[in-house]
């Protein structure tokens, strides 16, 4: 055998095979960055064949957006929890030690009309039990939590109206994180107000750190609302509105792999809301 001859056959095939791989992989990145040509009525068809359905319209646009760093709200340390307690339950300089109570991850101080609960050390729930002679009906529920928010040294400027109901004389507003006009999931500042006064404050906060670049484009809502047709939960349900949001959840498995995260990067997400309340958060993984 002329093992030279042979020699030089292996190397062309073996060229050969290297160019074919790397075309293969350079059509498969080509193709991953093509959107996919689906039009808006297209995917309401697909999408009314599984009983769900679109009362608004698509974005169709193609968003270059960053990777936002993010943080949760942290009360981790002594001095931390003891601070932002001082705030809402206006603990005096020496502290009665028989007002604290603390049961698994859960801290609570009280004075006996208020009470603040620190909860994993990142969630706050405030609770105000003194009861008012004189119900007050003539108020803007809106400047009571911007006061409200402001006495408790927290930004005011940061939030916006997710949801409002009223039963009665009482208001329930559900308040979501923005930056810079952007809403940032998953975070709530839950209020409870009656006779112009808070009576129910849940705050479960993040902080934005800065802007990271994102070597990714989101996709159009078209492509990402057909991953909807595999959700049974869903179907006999309506969307009423799709926006653009930067997602971070701790809970959610398909983004980690590791228990309560409080830090990281918060993607860009299609948001898309259902007419029952249920939010479905759609993103490049």
């Amino acid at each position: 055998m002329d093992w030279s001859k042979a020699k030089k056959i292996l190397i062309i095939a073996f060229l050969i095979v290297n160019i074919v791989l790397l075309s293969s992989n350079l059509y498969r990145a080509k193709g991953m960055n093509q959107y996919t040509a689906t039009t808006e009525e297209d995917v309401k068809q697909q999408l009314a064949k599984v009983d769900i359905k679109i009362d608004t319209d698509i974005p169709t646009n193609v968003l270059d957006i960053k990777l936002l760093e993010i943080k949760y709200e942290d009360y981790s340390t002594d001095t931390k929890k003891i601070d932002i307690a001082r705030k809402f339950v206006h603990l005096t300089d020496v502290i009665d030690f028989s007002n604290v109570e603390t049961e698994d991850n859960t801290i609570t101080f009280n004075n006996g009309n208020e009470r603040i609960d620190i909860v994993n050390d990142n969630k706050l729930i405030y609770t105000n039990n003194k009861k008012e002679n004189i119900e007050n009906t003539n108020y803007d529920p809106h400047e009571v939590v911007n006061d409200f928010l402001k006495d408790k040294g927290f930004d005011t400027d940061d939030y916006v109206l997710r949801n409002e109901e009223k039963n009665g004389s009482v208001y329930n507003l559900e308040y979501t994180k923005k930056y810079k006009d952007t809403i940032v999931e998953k975070s709530y500042m839950n209020f409870v107000i009656s006779s112009s006064k808070v009576v129910k404050f849940e705050r479960f906060w993040i902080d934005a750190i800065e802007e990271k670049e994102n070597k990714f484009e989101l996709r159009p809502a078209t492509d990402h609302l057909l991953k909807l047709l595999s959700e049974e939960d869903l179907m006999g349900k309506d969307i009423e509105n799709i926006d653009i949001c930067y997602y971070f959840d701790p809970a959610d498995t398909d983004m980690f792999d590791v228990k309560e995260p409080r830090s990281g990067d918060a993607v860009p997400a299609w948001n898309v809301e259902f007419s029952d309340g249920t939010n479905k958060y759609l993103y490049d993984n």
